[in-house]
């Protein structure tokens, strides 16, 4: 088993510096989904915001630098009435 980091960034970024140990990239990437159903069900997004971007991006390392796997974007935009 490989150990995979998520770093996450909303232009802030956030070093995962502990990993998880998963058997493969699948497994790694059903993470990445998963943290980013958390991210969106723990309310981190305000409702006063405008636009949000964020980005997990997946290495072999807790540090910038390592192997970069994939990387998820997500945004949020709201749309404005004509």
């Amino acid at each position: 088993m490989a150990r995979y980091f998520f770093h996450v960034s909303d232009g802030t970024l956030v070093l995962d510096d502990v990993g998880v140990e998963l058997p493969d990239i699948t497994s790694a990437q059903a993470t990445a989904l998963q943290l980013i159903a958390e991210i969106l069900k723990d309310g981190m997004i305000g409702p006063s915001c405008n636009e949000l971007c964020w980005r997990v991006e997946v290495t072999d390392s807790p540090e910038l630098g390592g192997e970069r796997f994939f990387v998820v974007n997500f945004s949020i935009t709201p749309l404005t009435s004509p």
